[in-house]
């Protein structure tokens, strides 16, 4: 059985050329290092949201033990967060304005070589 003219085209037709199956991993390839970006960048928001509540809760359990006591001073405090040791400073400050002491308690913690800071402030009568 030989081919004839028409249907020799029609079976040369049929496939992809290697040309289109690497443009089309190419296409593939881009798509998915920019959906691994996107993934990437919201873990890194996830775990500075997590250091961020973490750091909340350091600074209000350090202002309960602050009404409680006196004295000022700069500590540090261990906790895991998302399964990573991590280190908050933690200082205590206070100022006497009239018949009241106002503390202060500024939480701090980095990620990523940027450092960031929050700070309690509360009153206290003397």
């Amino acid at each position: 059985m030989g081919l004839r003219g028409g249907q020799h085209h029609a079976l040369v037709a049929r496939g992809f050329t290697l040309v289109e199956v690497m443009m089309a991993l190419l296409v593939m390839t881009v798509g998915l290092l920019g959906l691994l970006q996107s993934v990437n960048v919201a873990y890194e928001h996830n775990i500075r949201n997590r250091l961020r509540e973490e750091a909340l809760l350091v600074g209000e359990e350090q202002m309960n033990i602050f009404r409680r006591m006196t004295g000022n001073g700069s500590f540090t405090v261990d906790r895991v967060v998302a399964g990573m040791p991590k280190k908050f400073s933690i200082t205590r400050d206070s100022q006497v304005i009239g018949g009241t002491r106002k503390l202060k308690v500024t939480v701090g913690w980095s990620f990523k070589n940027l450092s960031t800071t929050h700070a309690l402030y509360t009153l206290k009568s003397l």
